[in-house]
């Protein structure tokens, strides 16, 4: 993987652990592109950690975790070749998937791992999470993950948003219906509006955002990747009026706005 060195043999047994091999180490066909897309997430989040300080331990918070695939190769990574101080806790309210998240990290012999099953907004921590993230959590999921950071004053914030079905419900009537009326063309332009207007929220919470192809589009076509790092400065105010603008248009909002308020 670019600028990150990882033991393929030590990350074998893990692997079949976790379910993304059989247990002679060989990768499942169909989750070959799920690896690559953990492996280029996993790129950032090192940047990040990077950041940090490397004299106390580095909390970071998977939200909508499924089977905690992305943190138990990330844990492997910060632990054992980049030697950090870390620990990661993942939620999800799917009690199956933490079960079997808990049972890997038994049989893995990790104790820097903790599992809730829960609301994400009803998890407290006794240290404030560094980095706040979710790779394909579905439709609010990935509201919920945003305000979760900004709530928590997180200084990392990541999100790759999967479906955006309750944007996708509410967008009807807007100056663009001629376009929308094609179904391929409505579910990009619905990305890219939710998205947006997550960002533009980031921004008046003073995070500077950055809006990327974190993968190749072949390996999944939900690859865009929502980067927000807390900038320390004054939020900004033209965001807010943008965000009023794009619902003005369209006349539809992500659940972000609703949870920040809910959640103050």
């Amino acid at each position: 993987m670019k600028n990150i060195n990882l033991e393929t043999n030590e990350l074998e047994y893990i692997f079949s652990v976790i379910g993304l091999s059989n247990k002679n180490g060989k990768n499942y066909r169909q989750r070959l592109k799920k690896n690559e897309q953990i492996y280029n997430y996993l790129l950032h989040l090192n940047k990040a950690v990077d950041r940090l300080s490397r004299k106390r331990e580095i909390v970071l918070v998977d939200c909508a975790c499924g089977k905690s695939y992305l943190a138990f190769i990330a844990n492997y990574y910060f632990t054992k070749i980049a030697r950090r101080k870390i620990k990661f806790v993942c939620i999800d309210y799917d009690e199956y998937v933490i079960t079997a998240s808990r049972a890997a990290a038994e049989k893995l012999k990790l104790n820097n791992m903790e599992f809730i099953c829960d609301d994400i907004f009803n998890v407290k921590f006794q240290v404030k999470p560094d980095i706040v993230y979710s790779l394909h959590a579905c439709d609010t999921a990935t509201d919920m993950t945003i305000a979760k950071g900004i709530l928590e004053d997180a200084k990392y914030i990541m999100t790759v948003s999967c479906c955006q079905h309750t944007v996708r419900n509410k967008i009807k009537k807007h100056p663009l219906t001629s376009i929308t009326k094609h179904g391929v063309y409505k579910e990009r332009l619905v990305d890219m509006i939710a998205d947006s207007m997550r960002t533009l929220l980031l921004e008046s919470k003073g995070y500077k955002v950055n809006v990327f192809e974190y993968v190749s589009s072949s390996k999944t076509p939900k690859n865009v990747m929502v980067r927000a790092v807390k900038g320390g400065g004054l939020a900004n105010k033209n965001s807010i009026k943008d965000y009023k603008k794009l619902h003005n248009i369209f006349n539809v909002q992500p659940k972000l706005g609703d949870y920040i308020r809910e959640n103050l």
